[in-house]
């Protein structure tokens, strides 16, 4: 069952529609590069991974399965190909890595933590309290509110179990709330 107009792009993209793939690739290029920069701080090696990706999906076009959500499709991809390049740069060290979250934006994960709770603070505070959270919460925390993707797919995604991604979230959260009062909001 087809459920949006990509899922329509995904199902003409298997026959070989070269527009579905472009139309695809349009709707979903910034989501996977601010996507790219939770996962590493390297946009060419996000940019060569984002193209390396849709040109598998072309060649591979044929053997595609059916996805009720391309955009997870492409998102798990994303992860999965810029996980296996960093795993072999040897090289970089694992807080190199963890530079990927200095550079946040987190602008759409602040508004959204705003809305639901109600908050007061200014989009600087949000940030300011994000960036203190392990790198796996934040990336669960931008999953979540960003990309508006489930809780049953952030497990997929995250190679975790439903239940952990859960207390994953729920300490984040948790973090997220106590720390909050420590900041004075403006008035």
């Amino acid at each position: 069952m087809l459920n949006s107009e990509h899922d329509m792009d995904w199902s003409r993209l298997k026959k070989g529609d070269i527009k579905a793939l472009e139309a695809i690739y349009r709707a979903h290029i910034k989501a996977l590069v601010r996507y790219g920069l939770k996962i590493t701080d390297d946009i060419d090696l996000i940019r060569d991974s984002i193209q390396d990706l849709f040109l598998e999906i072309w060649k591979q076009r044929h053997n595609l399965a059916d996805t009720p959500q391309p955009k997870f499709y492409l998102f798990r991809a994303l992860r999965n190909k810029l996980t296996k390049v960093q795993s072999k740069q040897s090289f970089v060290s694992e807080s190199e890595m963890q530079l990927v979250f200095d550079h946040l934006s987190a602008e759409y994960v602040e508004l959204e933590i705003m809305n639901r709770e109600g908050a007061a603070q200014t989009a600087n505070t949000l940030k300011q309290l994000l960036e203190n959270l392990p790198q796996r919460q934040r990336e669960a925390v931008f999953l979540r509110f960003y990309q508006n993707i489930s809780y049953e797919r952030i497990a997929e995604m995250m190679n975790m179990n439903y239940q952990s991604v859960l207390n994953l979230m729920q300490r984040a959260l948790k973090a997220l709330k106590k720390d909050y009062p420590r900041f004075p909001s403006k008035k």
